[in-house]
């Protein structure tokens, strides 16, 4: 049975804008995870330690190669690389190809960058504060049963309940599948984003946003929060509250014991250069998703493509690494930027 909307949910991080889904989280993205132990900053003076899971070794049978698409002109290069933001450490995603795209580019951009991203946090996070001191809990929202399904999913992923209840549903939720991914043994840190940053500041080269986080989270928080309530009553009244996974995904991906058969199949998928579904985020056609979808990714995904077409009027290289559904399916950058008269090529 496919749980809907939460499924979407879950699957939509590939979509949301890394600091929406650490900041949901409680975590400062200016922290890495370097020993045992790791504080969560979650607003208002207050924080949580908790451990780093232990390193977890992922097989790998093949020799990576992510899909790389090119755009370019006489003058202008922009290499397009989909990314996963959060990954296990160790896990090999680079080859020869993309090495070279490094060495070669000027700079990288991404979705928004850590430093452009602590000034949107900054901003937010204020908004968030003032916000749930007037916001009524999500569990008293709901019904007492699913209410106490809703307060268990914060048990189940390891977030402080007053913090998640006290949050926009949407972004508690991206917080739980956070949580989820690093249960698993994923973290910030071995992301795509994470590594080029670091590699590319150490060369000396700059790094740049194509987007402002904050206008996608103010955007996201303009839903009408009572269309994922309704959906939510749905769910979690049908979970048995097992597990944070029998909730999250769909039940062809779990075993006969209700954990994921393979935790990390979407993630070798991507790393082979397999694009196929990697827009197939679960979206239903409920009033929700259908605005989930086009906050996350159609609009976004338009203004990209804006954004790109104005950039190929100056010379140079750049590297443009932004998360890997948005660079599939029927409304990808490639698709929007076809259809205002560019030819986007892969190479990989």
């Amino acid at each position: 049975m496919k749980k809907s909307p939460l499924v979407a949910v879950l699957a939509s991080l590939l979509l949301a804008p890394l600091p929406a889904a650490t900041w949901a989280q409680g975590i400062n993205t200016d922290e890495r995870p370097g020993s045992a132990k790791s504080t969560r900053n979650i607003g208002a003076g207050n924080s949580v330690t908790q451990r780093t899971p232990d390193p977890i070794v992922v097989e790998q049978d093949y020799e990576p190669a992510p899909a790389i698409w090119l755009l370019e002109d006489e003058d202008t290069k922009i290499y397009m690389f989909g990314t996963i933001h959060v990954l296990p450490e160790g896990f090999r995603w680079r080859n020869e190809t993309f090495d070279n795209v490094v060495s070669e580019v000027d700079e990288l951009v991404v979705e928004t960058s850590d430093a452009d991203g602590e000034g949107a946090m900054a901003a937010f996070t204020a908004k968030m504060i003032a916000d749930t001191l007037t916001r009524t809990p999500t569990s008293q929202r709901l019904s007492p049963e699913a209410g106490e399904k809703w307060l268990k999913i914060a048990e189940l992923t390891d977030l402080p309940v007053d913090y998640f209840d006290g949050l926009p549903p949407l972004f508690a939720m991206f917080g739980a599948g956070i949580s989820m991914l690093e249960g698993q043994g994923s973290q910030h840190e071995y992301g795509v984003e994470s590594v080029l940053e670091a590699e590319f500041a150490a060369a000396g080269k700059p790094i740049g946003s194509i987007e402002d986080s904050l206008e996608v989270m103010t955007a996201l928080l303009a839903i009408d929060e009572q269309l994922l309530l309704d959906l939510l009553e749905k769910d979690l009244a049908e979970w048995d509250g097992s597990s944070i996974e029998t909730l999250m995904v769909d039940d062809a991906v779990l075993n006969d014991e209700g954990a994921l058969a393979d935790p990390f199949q979407g993630e070798h998928n991507w790393a082979q250069g397999k694009t196929e579904g990697l827009e197939d985020l679960g979206f239903e056609d409920s009033p929700f998703e259908i605005e989930l979808e086009r906050v996350l990714l159609e609009d976004r995904n338009r203004d990209w493509s804006v954004w790109l077409e104005q950039r190929m009027d100056e010379p140079g290289s750049i590297l443009l690494a932004v998360g890997a559904a948005h660079l599939a399916g029927d409304v990808s950058v490639q698709s929007m930027l076809s259809e205002r008269g560019f030819e986007v090529k892969r190479i990989q």
